[in-house]
């Protein structure tokens, strides 16, 4: 086993996808040293690569070496067992702080090198990322949003972000910045939250775009909950980096593929993020507890609704990807039924829109870094990057499902102790 130290390390799988050929490569060898990849090459020209420092070499002959995952959309205070935001309000910041570390921990044993928290209640976030900085739990690389942006009474209003007004969403980025937020999330329509409406625009075009120039006035990537067509057009209008969910729903509640917004997604630099996995875990965790007990009214009313809904996003993203439009990876998990440690089923589900094996990893990998403008940090296996590697048994690329069987995990060249397969949150079909 690799341990931290000032030797050059070298990890030598059976195959490598370093998210920039277009295919696994065999022969290869990785060398990192204090957290960065120093050297990417054929494992015969090791030796011209020590200059006189000893080599710690491991051996995965059996094993595929990739980029350690990027989930662009989790939400870390949330417990994944289908307890909803309302019921997570009536827990204090403390609970919200210590199951945000256990879910982190989960992902990273799991192969999630980086996560987004896009929507955490008050200032936990910024506290979890502080204390994983700190050594203080295990963890991958975590950026915050702190609470998204979202209107009185709008969708995730009960974590602290409400704010109205072209005046009052510029002083909540600017207020969520001096914070230490890494990025912006908006609530754009509604969702789950009881008192919000996920079938229209949360914001007017106003405020859409004064949220927008605020965070990238500061450099700052904006990500948009879009549960409606209407709020998915305002969100390209004001240019958002990406869009999570992206459901063509109209306002009346039902679904309609819109061509005319198809088109403006497959032509803008906009990345999209699909989150099916979440309804496949759900609807597997509710059939399950239907086979142990009766289900109550509204368990059954969500049960009912998700296999309504079922088909219906593998659909439309299939479409969407035979248009052209650019995926990223991004779980959702800790939301409804589903919980940290295993990102790998949103990958998966990707590949069932149509991605092949190498795109869905790549949406998992290089492209969440690339929406959240850490490409030249993470993302793929390269000279200068951070050292953020998975390891699992057998070819991903032959079978996608292999990404469930981590070897070993590496944050910043440091060895996962912990690491571990990810468990399979619902069945592959």
């Amino acid at each position: 086993m690799i341990q931290p130290g000032d030797d050059l390390k070298v990890l030598v799988p059976g195959k490598l996808i370093d998210g920039v050929k277009a295919t696994p490569q065999k022969g290869m060898a990785v060398a990192f040293q204090n957290g960065l990849i120093t050297w990417v090459g054929r494992k015969g020209n090791l030796e011209s690569v020590s200059k006189g420092r000893n080599l710690e070499i491991a051996e995965y002959p059996n094993s595929t070496l990739l980029p350690g995952l990027f989930d662009c959309h989790t939400h870390t205070n949330m417990p994944g067992d289908g307890r909803t935001g309302e019921d997570i309000d009536r827990d204090n910041d403390d609970i919200r702080l210590l199951r945000a570390a256990r879910n982190t921990a989960a992902a990273v044993s799991t192969g999630v090198t980086s996560l987004c928290d896009c929507g955490s209640w008050n200032k936990t976030g910024f506290s979890l990322k502080a204390g994983l900085e700190q050594g203080l739990a295990d963890g991958p690389r975590v950026l915050v949003s702190g609470p998204p942006l979202t209107v009185t009474g709008g969708h995730l209003w009960y974590m602290g972000g409400e704010a109205n007004g072209t005046d009052g969403v510029r002083h909540q980025v600017r207020s969520l910045i001096k914070e230490g937020a890494d990025f912006i999330k908006i609530a754009a329509s509604g969702g789950s939250t009881l008192t919000s409406d996920p079938y229209r625009p949360a914001y007017s075009p106003e405020e859409m775009q004064a949220i927008v120039d605020e965070a990238h006035n500061r450099d700052r990537p904006v990500l948009a909950h879009c549960r409606c067509t209407a709020a998915i057009n305002l969100a390209l209008d004001a240019r958002v980096d990406a869009i999570l969910h992206c459901s063509f729903f109209d306002a009346d509640g039902t679904y309609n593929f819109d061509d005319a917004t198809a088109d403006r997604l497959a032509d803008s630099d906009t990345w999209l993020n699909p989150t099916i996995h979440m309804g496949r875990a759900s609807r597997a965790a509710l059939k399950q507890l239907k086979l142990e007990r009766a289900l109550t009214a509204d368990e059954q009313e969500r049960l009912d609704r998700s296999l309504r809904m079922g088909g219906v996003a593998v659909e439309q993203f299939g479409r969407l990807v035979q248009a052209g439009v650019k995926l990223i990876g991004g779980s959702d998990c800790g939301w409804s039924y589903y919980p940290f440690g295993d990102f790998q089923g949103e990958l998966l589900a990707l590949a069932d829109c149509g991605l092949s094996s190498m795109q869905a990893i790549l949406a998992g990998t290089l492209n969440s870094a690339t929406a959240l403008r850490l490409q030249d940090t993470t993302g793929s296996i390269e000279k200068g990057k951070a050292a953020d590697l998975l390891l699992v048994e057998g070819d991903p690329v032959e079978d996608l499902a292999a990404l469930r069987r981590v070897t070993a995990v590496f944050k910043a060249g440091a060895p996962v102790e912990s690491a571990r397969p990810a468990t399979a949150t619902a069945p592959l079909s």
